[in-house]
C-alpha cells in the first residue's frame, strides 16, 4: 500500500498512541488507516483494544502490507525512493532506500519502545533517525544487501555525457510513469529545467515556480518556460507570507537554518500550485549539485585541498540529505502532493560516484558533464548553461526571511 507516511505502535499503549497520531495528521492527511494483522480500515477503538501492535498509515491507495511511503521500484531487490514496513516469518521490520529520500524513525526506549514510522510527527516520544540503506527488525539494524550498480569504467566525457544522459531519461520516465499530469518545482535553471524537459516526453507537465519581487527566478522562469513551451504557474511570495509559513512550517527535528525555513517556504507554495492544477506528483531537483559539482565550495575546495578533498565534501553533503533535505523537502510538499527526486537515483547516484572530478568541475565550469547530457538530450543551450545560485537565493526568499 502506497502512503504519505506510516508507523507500527508497539506495547500496551499501542492502541493510544496510534488513535493520538490519527488525530494529529488528521488535519492534513486526506484520509488516515489503522491495521492489526494486515487489516486496514477506518479508525475505530474497540477494534484496537488490546492490541500491542498497530499500523497506522496516511493513504494514497488501500491495501495490505507492505507499507511504502514513496515508491518501490522492483520486487526482487528494490529501488526508488522509499520507506516501507512489512511483516514477515519473523514479524514487523522497516528498511529504508539507499540514499535516504524518505525517513525512518524509531523510539529507542520508554513507551512505545521498538515503534517504527517514516514520519516523525506520529511518533510522540523522542525519535531516533535510521540510517540510509538499513533494514530496521528485532530492534536491531543492519545493512541493506545491495546488488552491484553499472560504474562508469574508462569512458570519454562524451561518452560519460551519453551514459548520463540515459540514465535521467530512464530515471525521469520511471517516476512519472502512468500520471496523467506532473509538475515542476520550478527556478528555470540547469536542474529544474532538464527534468521538465524529460517529463514533458512522457506525460503532461505544468511547471511551478515561487519567488520575490524583482527575484532572479521571476525572469528565469518565465524565459525557461518560453523556451520549453511549458504551461507556468507562479506565485508571489512576500516578507508577510514567508514569516508566517515560516513559523507554521513543521520542519524535521533539530535547528532549523534561514536555508530550512526558505526551502520549506518555497516547496510548499510550488506543490499547493501543484495540487491547484491537479496534479498528483512534484519532481524536485534536490542532489544534482552534490553529485555533479554544483556549488562554488566543491570547485574552491580542490583548488586550495586537492580534488580528493573536493570529491570527499561531495560524499559528505550526499549523505548530509538524508539527514535533513530530503526530510525537509518531502514534508514541505507531502501536504499537497507526492514528491520525487528524480536525481536522487541508485543508478544515477552510483554512476557519479565512479566519474572523475574534472569531468564535474572542468574549466572552470562547474556539473560541466550534467550540461553535456542536458545538451544530448535536447536542452536549449541557454538553459544548459545556466549559471547555478541555490533556490532561497534566486528566489529572494532567503532575503525576506533575513529581513524580519
Amino acid at each position: 500500500m502506497r502512503t504519505n507516511g506510516f508507523a507500527l505502535f508497539r506495547g500496551e499503549s499501542a492502541p493510544a498512541m496510534a488513535q493520538a497520531s490519527a488525530r494529529r495528521v488528521g488535519r492534513y492527511a486526506r484520509e488516515v488507516l489503522v491495521g492489526t494483522d494486515g487489516e486496514f480500515g477506518e479508525l475505530d477503538g474497540a477494534r484496537l483494544s488490546g492490541r500491542k501492535e498497530v499500523a497506522l498509515a496516511y493513504s494514497l491507495e488501500r491495501g495490505g502490507f507492505p507499507l511504502v511511503h514513496g515508491y518501490v521500484d522492483g520486487a526482487t531487490s528494490p529501488g526508488g525512493e522509499f520507506s516501507l514496513l512489512g511483516k514477515g516469518a519473523v514479524g514487523f521490520y522497516g528498511a529504508r532506500d539507499q540514499l535516504g529520500t524518505r525517513g525512518l524513525w524509531t523510539v529507542r526506549s520508554g513507551p512505545g519502545a521498538g515503534s517504527i514510522a517514516s514520519d516523525y510527527r506520529l511518533l510522540s516520544g523522542a525519535a531516533v533517525l535510521l540510517p540510509p540503506g538499513t533494514i530496521y527488525a528485532n530492534k536491531k539494524v543492519r545493512k541493506v544487501a545491495r546488488e552491484p550498480e553499472e560504474g562508469p569504467g574508462a569512458l570519454s566525457f562524451e561518452e560519460a555525457a551519453r551514459r548520463l544522459a540515459s540514465l535521467l531519461e530512464e530515471s525521469v520516465r520511471r517516476r512519472v510513469e502512468g500520471q496523467e499530469r506532473v509538475a515542476v518545482s520550478f527556478s528555470g535553471g540547469l536542474d529544474s529545467s532538464l527534468l521538465a524537459l524529460i517529463a514533458a516526453r512522457h506525460t503532461e507537465v505544468v511547471l511551478c515556480s515561487a519567488f520575490a519581487r524583482g527575484a532572479r527566478d521571476e525572469r528565469q522562469s518565465e524565459m525557461a518556460a518560453a523556451l520549453l513551451g511549458l504551461k507556468l504557474e507562479t506565485a508571489l511570495l512576500d516578507e508577510k507570507t514567508l514569516a508566517k509559513m515560516s513559523r507554521q512550517a513543521e520542519l524535521p527535528p533539530g535547528e532549523a537554518t534561514v536555508m530550512d525555513k526558505a526551502l520549506w517556504c518555497i516547496y510548499s507554495t510550488t506543490s499547493k500550485l501543484a495540487e491547484g492544477r491537479k496534479a498528483r506528483m512534484i519532481l524536485l531537483g534536490q542532489l544534482a549539485d552534490e553529485l555533479f559539482g554544483g556549488y562554488m565550495k566543491y570547485a574552491l575546495k580542490a583548488k586550495e585541498d586537492g580534488g580528493a578533498a573536493a570529491e570527499k565534501m561531495m560524499r559528505e553533503d550526499v549523505r548530509a540529505c538524508a539527514d535533513r533535505g530530503f526530510l525537509r523537502d518531502e514534508a514541505a510538499c507531502s501536504a499537497s502532493c507526492e514528491v520525487r527526486f528524480p536525481y536522487a537515483d541508485g543508478g544515477i547516484a552510483s554512476f557519479a560516484s565512479g566519474l572523475p572530478l574534472d569531468y564535474k568541475i572542468r574549466g572552470g565550469e562547474r556539473k560541466a558533464v550534467l550540461r553535456e547530457a542536458a545538451l544530448e538530450l535536447g536542452l536549449p543551450e541557454e538553459l544548459a548553461s545556466a549559471p547555478k545560485k541555490a533556490a532561497q537565493f534566486s528566489s529572494g526568499a532567503a532575503k525576506l526571511l533575513r529581513a524580519r
